[in-house]
């Protein structure tokens, strides 16, 4: 009994010593947790919720460890009252990241950019662009303007290299982006050797400047002088350059083109197809070539089509050769006051041929129908752009009639001989009306001759 009972009461003991471990471990975890951050939180509630029957004394103790470290740690971490860097934004639209500026990267670095920009008014453009970069603190450059033969501006502006990005944004608004170009040089090194060289010729030209003041002789005083004027001209030209780079450094560079935005004009366009047939069902599925019958009617058919994309209207036929009443003209699809875009205006007329001839013409030799049309394109607003034109030939053949000509046709050939004889003769005349006065003159000295020889015969005595 007495082994049971010694057995029983050191288990009690382990027991509470194991509670009691485990309660010191709890209220120091929460100790620590209070004075630390969400990580410090984090494994506390780990230590806290591991069963104290499971870990034991040894793992209370490395927790406690652990946060004493870790609040001892906290403090030179982050201090309470600094405020936390704000993070960089991925939405920013920077048109090139420059989150960091030269100063940041300990590097002397100089930007510059090129943009060029369409806009419907480039004189707004101008002017709002010029707003954008005063806006931003930077000036106007430079600037070139031209308005003939088309609108353009060419202007330079000087940004902060803090500003840049933002600049180039903002100005890539104010029309259609066309071009972009973006450059840097790193220019660290070129001033790190320029200011070297400042450093031993500023040296050189003390030395010279003490020298020329110790000098006693003339001849040393003179070429003292000489060579102090060349080591000044070197360190003022040495000067003059790291200036130049400092100062593209300090501000970037960005040259802005505006040019005014191309007009594109409605399309407009027209095809113009004419065929001709004997069937008066359906002439447009004629020939362009077609022999009739010297008392044949031949029908027709004009097709116009609007190829473009504005209306035609105020469509006009007219021919070449012939004297046709195309007021005749009977439409079967569409209409000659206005024709859509990409639709066909279709219309027949009916000529009748009498004794061979197609409107008073003859056509037993082939007779051409030449038709020409003419039609105003108008734009979505109604107004009238430029006109087009289109053409197409037909030709008719009228077979020969063998049969004696009739007293009309008679008539007709004795004319024509007529009249090309009446040509001949004034072509002659015309061809010596310029010779007339010398012909005249010849004429008259042949007869003043003749005359005096008849003269002188008349008067000499008769032979006996």
């Amino acid at each position: 009994m007495y082994d049971v009972h010694h057995t029983q009461s050191k288990t009690r003991r382990r027991t509470l010593s194991f509670m009691v471990l485990a309660l010191l471990s709890a209220f120091f975890v929460l100790l620590g947790a209070c004075g630390s951050d969400d990580d410090n939180e984090g494994m506390s509630l780990d230590v806290m919720e591991s069963p104290a029957d499971d870990m034991g004394a040894p793992a209370a103790t490395v927790a406690m460890s652990d946060a004493d470290e870790t609040m001892e740690e906290a403090p030179d971490s982050q201090p309470a009252d600094e405020p936390r860097p704000e993070p960089i934004s991925e939405d920013s639209g920077l048109a090139v990241p420059t989150a960091l500026t030269p100063a940041d990267l300990g590097r002397d670095i100089i930007y510059r950019a090129t943009i060029e920009v369409q806009a419907e008014d480039v004189a707004a453009a101008n002017r709002e662009a010029v707003a954008i970069v005063q806006g931003l603190g930077g000036i106007v450059f430079s600037q070139a303007t031209r308005t003939e033969p088309r609108p353009r501006t060419e202007i330079t502006f000087k940004v902060l290299p803090a500003d840049f990005s933002t600049a180039l944004e903002r100005l890539a608004g104010v029309g259609k982006l066309i071009d972009q170009v973006i450059s840097s040089d790193d220019v660290t090194e070129i001033i790190v050797d320029l200011e070297s060289r400042i450093t031993t010729a500023e040296a050189s030209v003390t030395r010279l400047r003490k020298f020329l003041e110790e000098a006693t002789q003339l001849e040393d005083v003179a070429q003292l002088e000489r060579e102090l004027l060349d080591r000044e001209t070197t360190l003022e030209r040495l000067r003059g350059q790291i200036r130049t780079l400092r100062d593209q450094v300090d501000l970037a560079t960005i040259t802005l083109t505006i040019t005014q935005s191309p007009t594109v004009l409605p399309d407009t366009g027209i095809r113009v197809t004419a065929w001709v047939s004997e069937d008066a069902q359906d002439p447009c599925l004629g020939a362009q070539n077609i022999t009739v019958e010297p008392d044949a009617s031949v029908y027709l058919c004009l097709e116009v089509e609007n190829t473009g994309t504005s209306a035609l209207t105020n469509v006009d036929v007219s021919t070449r050769n012939l004297r046709l009443n195309l007021d005749n003209f009977q439409t079967t699809q569409g209409s000659f006051n206005r024709i859509e875009a990409n639709e066909l205006m279709a219309a027949v007329l009916e000529l009748p041929i009498e004794e061979g001839r197609l409107a008073g013409r003859v056509a037993t030799r082939g007779l051409p129908i030449e038709l020409e049309v003419v039609a105003t394109p108008v734009d979505f607003d109604g107004a009238d752009l430029d006109e087009v034109w289109g053409e197409s030939v037909v030709w008719v053949l009228v077979d020969s009639d063998d049969a004696l000509p009739g007293f009309g046709d008679s008539v007709s050939d004795g004319a024509s001989g007529v009249v090309a004889v009446f040509s001949v003769i004034l072509i002659v005349v015309g061809v010596l009306l310029p010779f007339l006065p010398i012909i005249a003159a010849i004429a008259a000295l042949i007869w003043w001759v003749r005359r005096r020889n008849r003269n002188m015969e008349s008067a000499s005595p008769p032979a006996s």
